[in-house]
């Protein structure tokens, strides 16, 4: 009897002995980061060093730069979990989202300057041009970015569609392949005009981008057409990332502002208060706008 006391007192010991929770450390030996081609890919890698090596430090194991030549590059490699997490367009991340049946989630997102979310497409011209609307520009040649791209495409395709002047026939509307590629066809008189995208007075965004760089007088242009407010670029990790790892780089953004803002207003492209929490509801407006576009496709 007393033999059979014993055991259960053992038993009952093990039983109570708390379990070390699995660090997700553990199975992983690095995190890699897709970053959407704002500049050109060689100038995006040299931003993002500084910011891997940060995030290094902090989350205790490397961080890789993943970039592609465009936003379905990102997506697809996040989507396939290739990478990590990923900054992505509003857009790609609404188009990925409907196609892998909301396998994607979004973490973060930049304030702008005052502390706001969002920002605005824009249609630019050369300062000195003599276009003063968009109505001056029937017939010209407007470039778009990517299909992939909110500002540079989803926004205006949708909001000039809902006006009754579909681009592809209001204008003549190549495809320019990126922002820095249509700022510069603009200037150089390749296109009449562009959309781009900005945030109010240009705290962040692409016109921001390039005037730090240099690459940009922002006197040699005029904005012509400004849309309305859209949800800002998302931080977006795929579902199946780790809750205790999820936490872990949400904290690496929410906190950066206040470590190191230099850095923080370096990652997110001009002045900003911070990055801040979002989930998917803040891009339901443009998960309707790419259900728009769908149907446009089927319908022509």
């Amino acid at each position: 009897m007393m033999k059979k006391a014993l055991l259960a007192g053992t038993a009952t010991i093990i039983l109570a002995s708390p379990v070390l929770a699995e660090d997700w450390r553990d199975s992983r030996d690095e995190i890699s980061f897709g970053v959407i081609p704002v500049e050109t890919q060689t100038e995006t890698t040299d931003t993002m060093d500084e910011f891997a090596a940060y995030a290094e430090d902090k989350l205790g194991v490397p961080v890789e730069i993943f970039t592609a030549s465009d936003y379905v590059g990102v997506n697809n490699a996040l989507v396939a979990e290739q990478i990590d997490m990923a900054w992505t367009s509003p857009s790609a991340y609404s188009g990925s989202w409907l196609d892998c049946d909301g396998c994607l989630k979004p973490l973060v997102t930049a304030t702008d300057k005052d502390g706001n979310l969002g920002y605005n497409s824009v249609l630019i011209v050369q300062a000195d041009s003599p276009y003063q609307s968009y109505e001056d520009l029937e017939g010209k040649t407007v470039a778009r970015t990517d299909p992939n791209s909110q500002s540079g495409y989803l926004v205006p395709t949708v909001q000039f569609h809902q006006m009754d002047k579909p681009i592809d026939e209001y204008f003549n509307s190549p495809v320019s392949g990126g922002h820095t590629q249509s700022v510069l066809g603009v200037l150089d008189g390749t296109y009449d005009a562009a959309f781009t995208w900005t945030t109010e007075d240009d705290g962040y965004g692409q016109l921001r981008t390039m005037m730090d760089k240099g690459m940009l007088d922002r006197e040699d242009i005029r904005v012509i057409w400004t849309s309305d407010l859209v949800p800002p670029p998302p931080v977006v990790a795929h579902q199946n990332m780790p809750t205790d790892m999820e936490e872990d780089v949400k904290n690496l953004f929410l906190t950066l502002h206040e470590e190191n803002m230099e850095l923080a207003e370096s990652v997110a492209k001009g002045k900003t208060q911070g990055f801040v929490e979002v989930d998917h509801s803040v891009y339901e407006p443009t998960i309707q706008m790419r259900k728009t576009m769908r149907e446009l496709r089927t319908s022509n």
